[in-house]
């Protein structure tokens, strides 16, 4: 898609608080790397097309998506629309104001919608009869990690330095249409305030 980005920094609230509605992203993902119509989007995630025009008006409004396209089809005009990048993230620093903006809500919502949208897919795979146990495709873990400052930061600089590589290979315009997708959830923060 011309004029898409790989990564794109929310820097507003607003664009926050739109995402913490689950289908909101399942909207963007279904708008990454493809210009599409709300029916075509409909299709994609087996909605009724009804139910997703406001979304798709909040995920334009703020500014997540674009229209791209229009075409006059039988008397009405379908409106194309797509994300304005591959990938998206939370500027840090609405986190440490959350306090003072009120993003405290929206963040945890966000968070929550991430968590549950994974669970829905894991729930899905083995729903299917996908065997995760010594798979070699999934990774799932979860662990306390404890060091010194200079060990954690180490550790987030690794995460990080891992995560640009993996958006730099698997996010990639010339993937194929039919290459395999997962989904990377990671959260890394500290138990102690």
């Amino acid at each position: 898609m011309e004029g898409e980005s790989d990564v794109y920094t929310m820097t507003d609230l607003e664009q926050v608080k739109v995402l913490a509605d689950p289908l909101r992203v399942r909207i963007l993902e279904a708008l990454c790397g493809h210009d599409r119509t709300t029916k075509q989007v409909a299709e994609v995630l087996g909605e009724k097309p009804t139910r997703l025009y406001h979304h798709v008006e909040a995920l334009e409004r703020v500014g997540l998506i674009r229209l791209v396209d229009t075409r006059q089809v039988r008397g009405t005009v379908e409106k194309y629309y797509s994300a304005i990048a591959k990938m998206f993230r939370a500027d840090p620093r609405l986190f440490q104001t959350a306090d003072e903006t009120g993003a405290t809500d929206a963040i945890g919502e966000v968070v929550d919608t991430m968590m549950s949208q994974t669970t829905r897919d894991l729930q899905r795979l083995i729903d299917s009869g996908h065997d995760l146990s010594g798979n070699d495709d999934a990774v799932l873990s979860y662990i306390e990690l404890r060091g010194t400052e200079e060990d954690l930061r180490e550790v987030r600089d690794t995460v990080m330095s891992l995560l640009e590589q993996v958006e730099r290979n698997c996010c990639r315009e010339d993937l194929p249409e039919d290459a395999r997708r997962f989904r990377l959830t990671l959260a890394l923060f500290p138990l102690d305030p």
